[in-house]
């Protein structure tokens, strides 16, 4: 065999052999049955053409796997995006999920607190309602009390504040209130928490207030002129503080809301929850008196499971929940609560306590929530 022929089958069988080992190799079938090739001229340009025809040239090999590589790829990161978006929507469904059952059950709290004040001074009301609701997070604690990390003491002045806005402030404003104002017009003049949250955002965070928000502002202002109306006899004494004292129940609310947000980023919703509990709670035990253990066990049947149920599932359960949603600042935009809650309380006070549905309260709260509604969309 000449020289060129002998390089010519060297080229060959080196090339033959590459072949064999990039697509024989992992096809076992392929494997057993293609023979060693022969040094001849016959077998040669046959296995050749068997190579060429059943894998093509080493660039078209090479192209074949690259695209092949790039579609795996592409259907790679179109499965990734397709379950981030299946994620999202469902994070957004069970958020909504959440914001209507808060709705219902704080809604009904101001039934409950209505109906509780009926038999409990606001100052044993509060203090009933947190020992139990205490007991409640003491319990779970061991369970849901593992903060992202450890509380640092420059953050406890935050905490302190949080938890005297959140219990002995908001409680005991709201309590006092309800004992002369109804438990739907309490609720519409508490929906004018994100107003406060949008002008303190613009004191605290330097936001500027914009036309939209200034309008909110002036019209939230006529709604609840509006809805206190009926109370602003000033013939009688005190006629004018029911109301006043709902606007200081939204303000603590609107306060603690914006301080707790950093502080539920850095802990987590369930930690923030508990500390603020029972540190609020804490700070209400000066307040009793040998007239609580007199008043506790005169209770009626009644007042108890409005008790349990402000306790349990409006202060438990309920605040579990209002501060994970803090915690996702998508979901925690929706205002959708500040709508719900006060139309809740004004159908449960009528079919539990009788109440009367006047002509303010229902212009006033269309009023009101009108001006939620622009304030949360500026803000948004």
């Amino acid at each position: 065999m000449s020289d060129t022929n002998k390089n010519a089958l060297s080229l060959a069988k080196s090339s033959l052999s590459g072949k064999r080992n990039l697509f024989v190799g992992s096809n076992p079938t392929l494997r057993t049955n293609l023979k060693p090739v022969r040094a001849n001229g016959l077998n040669f340009c046959c296995a050749s053409i068997l190579c060429f025809t059943l894998f093509g040239d080493s660039k078209s090999i090479k192209a074949q796997t690259a695209n092949g590589k790039c579609a795996m790829g592409l259907q790679t990161t179109s499965n990734s995006q397709s379950n981030k978006g299946k994620a999202k929507a469902r994070q957004l469904i069970e958020g909504y999920a959440v914001l209507l059952i808060l709705s219902l059950i704080w809604g009904m709290a101001f039934v409950a607190i209505r109906k509780a004040d009926f038999e409990l001074s606001p100052v044993n009301l509060t203090l009933l309602r947190w020992l139990v609701a205490s007991a409640g997070f003491s319990a779970i604690a061991p369970f849901l009390l593992k903060p992202k990390t450890k509380l640092e003491r420059r953050d406890l002045p935050r905490l302190v504040a949080i938890s005297l806005l959140n219990v002995p402030a908001y409680h005991l404003s709201l309590n006092f209130a309800e004992k002369t104002v109804s438990s739907g017009v309490a609720a519409f003049l508490t929906s004018l928490g994100p107003i406060f949250i949008a002008i303190l955002s613009t004191f605290l965070l330097k936001e500027k207030i914009g036309k939209r928000l200034a309008l909110a502002i002036v019209i939230g202002i006529a709604g609840t002129v509006i809805l206190a109306a009926p109370e602003m006899n000033l013939g009688s004494n005190g006629s004018i503080v029911g109301p006043l004292l709902v606007l200081i129940t939204a303000l603590s609310y609107a306060t603690f809301s914006v301080l707790a947000k950093p502080l539920v980023h850095k802990y987590g919703s369930a930690s923030i929850t508990i500390w603020a509990g029972l540190i609020g709670t804490a700070t209400l035990l000066p307040l009793l008196t040998t007239n609580f253990t007199t008043a506790v066990t005169s209770l009626s049947t009644d007042g108890w499971i409005s008790v349990l149920f402000l306790s349990l599932f409006s202060t438990v359960a309920g605040y579990m929940m209002f501060y994970a949603l803090i915690s996702r600042s998508s979901v925690s935009r929706l205002s959708i609560q500040m709508y719900l809650i006060p139309v809740v309380s004004v159908i449960g006070g009528i079919i539990l306590l009788q109440e009367g549905l006047s002509i303010y309260t229902i212009v006033g709260g269309a009023i009101l929530l009108c001006s939620v509604a622009l304030a949360t969309k500026s803000r948004t």
